[in-house]
């Protein structure tokens, strides 16, 4: 990736109570975070805005994704499909065989 950040927005609500969920990835770090704003976070923080964040160092990122696999395609029949789907929808590199 070579410094380059990618983030997208996974999540947003809009009105009196706003919430944003985001998820980045930049060369050492994958992070979501959230950044909630209205009159719940003004009550309880004192403040106008609160985020909060979770990051998953480069050197974690085989857990994370072994983690993902449990929680995403455990007793699924299709997983090896679904796999191949998703990265070709999002643009991720992947090989793909078969043997009989």
């Amino acid at each position: 990736m070579s410094g380059e950040e990618k983030s997208v927005e996974l999540f947003r609500q809009d009105g009196e109570e706003f919430r944003s969920v985001r998820a980045s990835l930049r060369e050492d770090q994958f992070m979501i975070d959230t950044q909630d704003m209205g009159k719940a976070v003004e009550a309880f923080w004192g403040d106008s805005d609160y985020e909060f964040w979770t990051i998953v160092p480069k050197e974690a990122w085989g857990q994370l994704l072994m983690a993902f696999s449990i929680e995403f395609f455990a007793n699924d029949p299709r997983a090896t499909d679904r796999l191949r789907d998703i990265c070709a929808t999002h643009g991720v590199p992947y090989d793909r065989g078969s043997w009989a």
